[in-house]
Parts: structure tokens; sequence; C-alpha cells
């Protein structure tokens, strides 16, 4: 009896950690930038776990403390302040957007192995009920045959029920009957709505997935954090300080690498500095220019006996050569500026079901 019970309750525990929303778990060891207390952004690699997540940043950030940390952890209970999950393609690293690639094709056109999964799944799902009624039908009969049994039929009907859990899903007959189909997903944000087009992947009771969408919208790149600027692979920087009458000034030169065109808006920092730009760069155009008019707030860092010094922000392949480690010396030397532009971009969105709504069929019937 002791026996069973140890080993009822190990299996209980092993599928309680194992249990991860369907939809969250799609995201796992990809580069996602989440959206969280209403504007604010947070990116890094994702980890999913049963009950939090945490992003695992690209190189280290100091919080409002001034405190050096290396990711970003929420518990079940701060779920609440997500708004939405975006997967860039631009900002997977090649062996990703080859897994994603596929991930896109196998939603489009599922294979007999993922319509059969998805059947049984919604058979176990309707049956649901009359299993679990089955499984009580079992105990009860086998409590006159053995005694352990008859004594912890509540803990084997509790592991029984775990085990159904991960198997089924909370089915929904209209998300069902577009899976694998395109439609637009309306999401009511703080200040506007904001309409999605994509292939619906999957659903689970607070999140679904929608994938292969097309959006066009203000974005921006904090030129300091290295890493960033290289990972998102549409955008090449280059900066060079120099020292012009015990004054640093800025060389910048921005090149556009996405198939997309590319309007720089300008380059702003997080207090008063705005330089306008408003130029549009089409694939592989560039644009240089210089700030000689930065505050002294922003540059007052900067040791001008190391001066020029250059930054190379370029993605890894295209890169002719390794990053030298005085980029990563030097990197807190930068001024702390932001590119501001407009452009579009392909992305998987995760979206609160609190939040979206799915409200139009965009399929095309063959």
């Amino acid at each position: 009896s002791i026996l069973l019970i140890f080993m009822t309750a190990l299996l209980s525990n092993v599928m309680k950690q194992r249990r991860k929303d369907r939809v969250l778990k799609e995201m796992q060891d990809f580069h996602i930038t989440m959206q969280v207390d209403g504007d604010k952004q947070v990116w890094g690699k994702m980890q999913i776990y049963s009950n939090g997540l945490e992003l695992q940043y690209s190189n280290m950030h100091r919080n409002s403390a001034g405190e050096l940390t290396s990711s970003y952890i929420m518990h079940q209970d701060d779920i609440d302040r997500i708004g939405l999950f975006y997967r860039f393609h631009n900002e997977l690293s090649l062996k990703n957007q080859a897994r994603r690639k596929k991930e896109v094709e196998g939603t489009i056109n599922p294979s007999i192995y993922s319509r059969t999964k998805r059947i049984l799944r919604n058979l176990i799902n309707a049956f649901n009920d009359a299993i679990n009624e089955a499984l009580g039908a079992f105990l009860s009969r086998m409590k006159g045959h053995n005694s352990a049994v008859a004594q912890q039929d509540t803990y084997l009907r509790k592991v029984g029920i775990s085990a159904l859990g991960l198997v089924g899903n909370v089915y929904d007959p209209i998300f069902e009957r577009f899976i694998n189909k395109r439609v637009v997903i309306v999401v009511q944000g703080e200040k506007d709505k904001q309409n999605y087009s994509g292939f619906l992947k999957e659903y689970s009771p607070s999140w679904l997935s929608l994938l292969d969408c097309r959006i066009r919208q203000k974005d921006t790149l904090n030129i300091t954090d290295i890493q960033r600027v290289r990972m998102q692979r549409n955008i090449d920087i280059e900066i060079t300080l120099l020292e012009n009458n015990g004054k640093v000034i800025l060389d910048v030169t921005v090149q556009n690498f996405g198939i997309h065109a590319l309007k720089v808006i300008a380059i702003r920092d997080a207090s008063n500095y705005y330089k306008e730009i408003n130029r549009t760069l089409n694939r592989e155009d560039s644009l240089s220019l210089r700030l000689d008019n930065l505050p002294d707030a922003e540059t007052q860092q900067v040791n001008t006996d190391k001066l020029p010094m250059t930054f190379s922000m370029i993605a890894p392949e295209r890169q002719t050569e390794q990053p030298t480690l005085d980029t990563a010396i030097y990197q807190e030397f930068l001024p702390d500026l932001t590119l501001v532009f407009y452009t579009e971009r392909v992305a998987d969105i995760y979206i609160p079901r609190s939040l979206g709504v799915l409200r139009n069929s965009a399929d095309v019937e063959e």
C-alpha cells in the first residue's frame, strides 16, 4: 500500500511538471519578443515551465536598481501582465529559421499523421467524461480483489485524470473549424484594436497561436545593444565615434537587408534628443549621417583618448571576421540612442484569448 501511494504520487507529480500550455510550449528555445505591462518589450530565448516562463537575454542588462541580470522570469500569477508574444523570423538563428519554416509548412499543409493525432485527441476530449466514469467503474471493481487498490482508489483516479489532461485539450468547435487555415484575429489593445491575419495553428484555454503574419508597424532598435542589432538581421549598423574640438560626434551608417522597404524615421535618446531622418531604404540601400549635437549626458562617459572607435553591428551570416574583444569592452561607451523606423516583417504571434477574438476567415477555397 505504501509503495502504491509512493508510485502514484510520483507519477502524478511528473505529469504535473510536464504539463505545459499547448500554445506556449511552441516557443521553447526560440528568440521571442514579449509585450508586457502595456507597451514594455522584453526579448530573449524562451524557456517554458509548467508554472511560468523565462526569457534569457542575449547579453546582460541592468534592472531599475542598477543590478546586472541575465533573464526575465514570469510566474503563473504574472501571466495576466502579458499582452502578446512575437516570434520574428528575421530575429531567429539560421537553424531556428529553418525549424520555423518547417513548422509553418506543417501548419499550412498538415500531414496525415498530424490530422490523425488531432482527431484522436478530439475523440479523447469528446469522451473525457465517459473515460473518467469507466476508470471509476474499473477501480470499484478492483476494490473487491485488491485491498491496496480499495484504499488508494482516490490517488489512482487522480493519476488517471492527470493523464487524460496531458493528452486532451479544451475543445472549441469554432476554433477547430479553422485550424490550419488563414484567419483574422482582432486584438483589443489599451488604446486601439489591431487586426492580424495568419494561419491558426493551435489554441488552449488561455492562448492561441497565429503563424506567418505580415506586420507593418513602427518599431525601435536600441543601437547600444550590439547583440540585439546583430540578431535582428534585417538592418546592419556601423557607428564611428570621433572627437572634434573636445566634443564627441558620431558617424552612423544604416543599411537595409530585409526584403521589404525600411523607412527610417529618426534617431532619439531617452530624453529630448531627436534627429529627424525620414528616408526610405529599399533592399541593400544605405544612408550615412553625422550626429554632432548630442547631449553631453550621452557622451560624458566616452574616453576621448580611445577615439576614433568603430562598432560594426552586422548579422552573423554577413560578417567577414569575428567580433573583437574591444567591441565587448567598449560597448558601454556607446551613447544610449534608439533608431525609430517603419518596416514590414514576418512574425508568428501568440495571443491571450482574453484579448484576441477570431473575427474573420481569410482562407481562399480552391
